[in-house]
């Protein structure tokens, strides 16, 4: 102990030093959380400039990851069904047994009963089937005209080194490989040589798509009958992601209702391709995230409901950045999360019959007013706080955030219209996109929605 220097000192000392301790362990602690926030920002600003969608799982594996396979309660399980009579191509009679594995008894044995059982099996070179038409060629007497005789399998025109073609099965076939199940055009050819012994070239499929998709087929019709169908909806999702036509950037907007999906490609991201989907006697309910283009004036009499998911997510961001700063700016992030988080909690209880509807009645009034109480207050000291409070009032005063209170039916996410796009995310990554409109074109007219069963298939190839 120093001259002069009391234990009361040395006691003075030590709680400065620990105060100066914890003091470098809060600031330790802020600066990781900003240097996690910097590498997220970074990795996002790299992952923009690259046309990436969502970031890998490397170095972030899920510790108790789902299991493969049906879930349990989920669906019903059953039994592979036995093939129908007609089915059968062939009967395999199998000698009875004359020996016992388990004793090893030598001799007749009890004939019980006669169980069945089945293979299936391809048969590569026999499953294709080749018709041949024997078409008379006559000549006209009078202005010796060749005419041929039509039916209606055949085409006009096919004549000469066309004469041999595809049927519309084969074709429908060959299509779904392609746009349903993601296997690329290279190798549809391979497959069905495999399978069927049936010779395709690339060209053929992508030209028969072009024709299948083209202005003024049935497929063309049954499109225009699917927006007829959407602009007549209750409610319709609508979200965009990024594409690309020849060396244009482009955007693939999907149009989801509750049993239709509709995708169409533009050049442009605006509010003129939303109107030209929903088109200009929509009376449904639009739901969507907070893009700048949905709160167009020519949208302002359409009927919105924005995806709280979306404003979850900018809440929590906006909560993590507050974190690094003194007071407690993140707790008003926190809160409005909560209150968006509950309202998806109560739409989900209500759908599931585990509230009644005079219950969700009453617990959205809590939450209306909770959120209003948040809102209408005085403007935040944190600018990242205020310019959350300030969007979120803006959609509130529009009445765009509780409509779904008022009807159920009405989905409180825009989670329908991110699953039907997510093909086309998997199919951006695998290819170069179109490498034309026409090939656009057919693309979104030809391509199916999204089913959870398609979320490990790779998607097709440029089109």
């Amino acid at each position: 102990m120093g001259a002069g220097m009391t234990e009361k000192d040395l006691f003075e000392i030590i709680r400065r030093q620990s105060e100066q301790i914890d003091q470098l362990i809060a600031e330790n602690k802020a600066l990781k959380a900003e240097i996690a926030r910097l590498k997220k920002r970074i990795e996002e600003l790299e992952r923009r400039e690259r046309k990436y969608v969502a970031p890998f799982s490397r170095e972030q594996c899920t510790t108790d990851p789902k299991s493969p396979g049906r879930r349990p309660g989920e669906g019903t399980f059953v039994h592979k069904a036995p093939p129908t009579p007609q089915q059968i191509t062939q009967t395999v009679q199998i000698d009875t047994p004359n020996t016992c594995p388990r004793c090893g008894f030598m001799g007749p044995l009890i004939f019980t009963r006669q169980d069945k059982a089945w293979v299936t099996e391809l048969a590569p070179r026999n499953a294709m089937q080749v018709t041949e038409h024997h078409v008379p060629i006559m000549e006209c007497p009078q202005c010796h005209h060749a005419v041929r005789g039509d039916h209606p399998n055949l085409k006009a025109d096919q004549v000469g080194a066309t004469r041999h073609r595809l049927g519309p099965v084969l074709h429908a076939t060959l299509q779904t490989l392609h746009h349903e199940l993601g296997l690329p055009v290279r190798h549809i050819g391979r497959v069905m040589n495999l399978l069927g012994g049936i010779q395709v070239m690339q060209s053929a499929i992508t030209q028969a798509a072009q024709r299948l998709a083209a202005d003024g087929s049935a497929l063309s019709a049954h499109v225009d009958g699917l927006q007829t169908q959407l602009q007549q909806a209750p409610f319709v999702h609508h979200d965009d992601t990024g594409w690309r036509i020849g060396a244009q950037n482009a955007w693939v907007g999907t149009f989801r209702s509750a049993d239709t999906v509709m995708f169409r490609a533009n050049l442009r991201h605006t509010n003129v391709e939303v109107r030209e989907g929903l088109g200009q006697n929509f009376t449904g309910v639009l739901v969507s995230d907070r893009f700048s283009s949905y709160d167009s004036r020519f949208l302002q009499d359409v009927q919105q409901q924005k995806c709280l998911a979306h404003l979850i997510r900018n809440a929590d961001e906006v909560a993590a950045g507050e974190q690094r700063r003194p007071g407690r700016g993140e707790l008003y992030g926190q809160r409005v999360a909560q209150v968006f988080r509950d309202g998806i909690r109560l739409h989900r209880d209500v759908t599931t019959g585990v509230c009644t509807r005079e219950e969700y009645g009453q617990q959205g009034e809590f939450l209306t007013l909770l959120l209003d109480a948040l809102l209408n207050r005085a403007p935040l000291q944190s600018k990242a706080n205020e310019r959350l409070r300030l969007g979120i009032l803006k959609q509130r005063v529009l009445d765009r955030l509780w409509r779904f209170l008022k009807d159920p039916d009405i989905p409180p996410t825009n989670n329908a219209a991110e699953r039907s796009l997510r093909t086309v995310v998997m199919a951006r990554k695998v290819s170069q996109c179109s490498k034309n409109a026409v090939g656009a074109q057919t693309y979104m007219r030809i391509k199916p929605p999204w089913r959870p069963r398609d979320c490990a298939v790779r998607t097709p190839s440029r089109s």
